[in-house]
């Protein structure tokens, strides 16, 4: 099957695509769109209106000038759940079974309507018995299916079709070579925080809590409906650090109104960093990475540094994947499709 250089993450904020092409010093962005997910199209990280939202992944394909028909995609962590389990070593059939019966535990649907995907991560020892790590993504065949009658609407084929936890991993695994990293991805709908470490991804959780929160905090803080609340976050949200004032009094309410939210954030990230440090024999994480569209609010990196002490970056793709016209500011929502143009190039 020939490689598709193209990754289109179905947000449900946006759509966003990526063109990926190979330079002499790696990979780089040749092309990239992205356009609004239409209203009431994605649900809860399923396809509710696959017509309307294969329309809106054609406008964003045709406003980026991709004309390929194949894409990677992927199911966001609403639409399918992420666990890493340890088994005994057995033979490839017995371990395809195995899962299975596994995922069959976090998504109960009878068996025919549960897909499921899986990799070995890894391999422990316990006395004499060799244990295998093995990661698995399960969704119920309903919401795949949604996905692709999306993209037949839209005129195209899917490559591949994965998780963002994974898209997210691949994207940031140089960075990971060096030590363990913490990647927070703040969507609109959810949060998505995973730990990698070179090529392994160790951890992998959801908190239904993003940018949409964010705003539903300025709206009843300043009493407003939802549009106009989404527009002074845009032009007023700045993460407060430490107890430096904000001049202006609306960024000041809306400062207020946005920390209890982001203080829940990184409960969950401090957390994270935790239960991993426990289970890695003491390994701590070197770096922590925001990315998604809510990572571009100013002062956000220096907040959760301060709350965490541990060194805080936007994780911008274009610092790892240049692009020929780069969009300032819009590296870091752009993580995920990056990802899923990688896994196309390197299947």
């Amino acid at each position: 099957m020939a490689r598709t250089p193209v990754g289109l993450d179905i947000g449900a904020a946006a759509i966003k695509v990526v063109e990926l092409v190979r330079g002499r010093d790696g990979y780089r962005i040749a092309r990239l769109g992205s356009t609004r997910t239409p209203l009431g199209a994605l649900l809860e990280g399923t396809a509710a209106d696959p017509e309307k939202l294969g329309a809106a992944i054609r406008a964003t394909l045709e406003e980026a000038g991709i004309r390929h028909r194949r894409v990677v995609t992927a199911l966001g962590s609403r639409a399918a759940v992420v666990r890493e389990i340890q088994v005994p070593e057995m033979p490839e059939e017995e371990l395809r079974n195995a899962v299975r019966f596994e995922a069959e535990r976090y998504v109960p649907v009878a068996g025919e309507d549960l897909r499921v995907d899986y990799q070995v991560v890894g391999e422990v020892r316990e006395g004499v018995r060799k244990q295998l790590s093995v990661l698995f993504a399960a969704a119920r065949a309903e919401v795949v299916e949604g996905f692709v009658r999306a993209l037949q609407v839209a005129g195209l084929g899917a490559e591949v079709l994965e998780v963002t936890t994974f898209a997210l991993a691949r994207v940031f695994r140089e960075e990971a070579r060096e030590g363990p990293i913490l990647v927070a991805d703040i969507g609109a709908d959810t949060t998505e925080i995973l730990i990698v470490q070179g090529d392994r991804l160790h951890l992998s959780r959801t908190l239904v809590t993003g940018g949409n929160t964010l705003t539903r905090a300025v709206a009843a803080a300043l009493d407003l409906e939802p549009g106009a609340a989404e527009i002074v976050k845009e032009e007023k949200a700045v993460a407060p650090v430490g107890s430096l004032p904000v001049e202006d009094p609306t960024a000041a309410r809306v400062a207020e109104a946005i920390s209890p939210v982001l203080a829940d954030v990184v409960t969950e990230i401090r957390r994270s960093a935790e239960f991993f440090l426990t289970r890695s024999g003491g390994q701590e994480i070197r770096k922590v990475l925001l990315v998604g569209g809510t990572a571009r609010i100013p002062n956000l990196p220096a907040f959760f540094a301060d709350e965490l002490g541990l060194p805080v970056e936007v994780g911008d793709v274009f610092r790892y994947y240049p692009a020929e016209r780069p969009v300032q500011d819009v590296g870091p929502a752009f993580a995920v499709a990056t990802g899923l143009a990688l896994r196309g190039l390197e299947a």
